[in-house]
């Protein structure tokens, strides 16, 4: 895999409005803002207390760990019907992204990630109706650490981190191939204003080797068709078999 190509990844340039939080969910013109927040702050927050297991570190460099991102990650033209509206980047730690999503059970040590890669961020056309997709990449030292960064995002403590007021959350598990399965959970949160527009945040992930692979898939007035959802997740499982020489 070729690295040449990480220079070209931005790194996030200054700290994303701090007002956009799920407390406030859904307003179809801050969607772009909501959907960022849960891409990282609230997928961080889940896992705010996984603790460091005693398994070795993997000997993974932040080069291959950047390599291995940028191949795995989402891009233009993985859903044609959708276009690109925001560049691949470094993601800001749940610290900096929103601190209230990082600290509701306690903050995550951001130390511990070698790199964390937001993809290309997909919409269609329209506010009362759009849809927006994004995936990211975090590597950790290693798979134990990175197991339980996941599954404390659907602990008790990390669903209030989710839950605040009017909104629902239920579990969401998808068949990927091998018999391996991507966990996480759909958010179901009223807008503000008089549109009473549901926003529907799926926030769906699993691990590969020390990488933890989410996908946030976000619709107004109705969700991500479930097809696609499928198809994204089953495409980000394949591109980490193939890039898996990086880690």
């Amino acid at each position: 895999m070729q690295t040449n190509g990480a220079s070209r990844i931005p790194a996030t340039s200054s700290v994303p409005d701090r007002r956009c939080r799920l407390s406030r969910v859904v307003r179809p013109g801050g969607s772009t803002c909501v959907v960022l927040a849960l891409a990282g702050a609230l997928s961080g927050c889940g896992g705010a207390h996984a603790s460091d297991p005693s398994t070795a570190t993997v000997a993974v460099t932040q080069a291959n760990a950047l390599a291995f991102a940028q191949a795995v990650n989402l891009r233009a033209g993985d859903q044609p019907a959708m276009e690109a509206v925001g560049p691949e980047r470094i993601a800001p730690s749940p610290e900096a992204s929103n601190p209230a999503f990082a600290g509701c059970d306690g903050e995550i040590n951001s130390d511990r990630i070698l790199i964390n890669v937001r993809s290309t961020l997909l919409s269609t056309r329209g506010e009362r109706e759009r849809l927006l997709i994004v995936s990211r990449v975090t590597v950790l030292p290693n798979e134990a650490l990175a197991r339980r960064n996941l599954a404390a995002f659907s602990s008790p403590r990390g669903l209030r981190c989710a839950r605040r007021s009017g909104t629902s959350i239920s579990p969401l598990s998808i068949a990927l191939s091998g018999g391996a399965r991507a966990m996480g959970e759909r958010v179901i949160a009223p807008s503000e204003g008089s549109a009473h527009v549901l926003g529907y945040h799926d926030i769906v992930g699993f691990v590969y080797g020390p990488a933890e692979i989410v996908l946030t898939a976000a619709g107004f007035s109705h969700p991500v068709a479930t097809q696609a959802e499928h198809h994204l997740l089953r495409l980000l499982y394949r591109r980490a078999a193939e890039a898996r020489g990086d880690l």
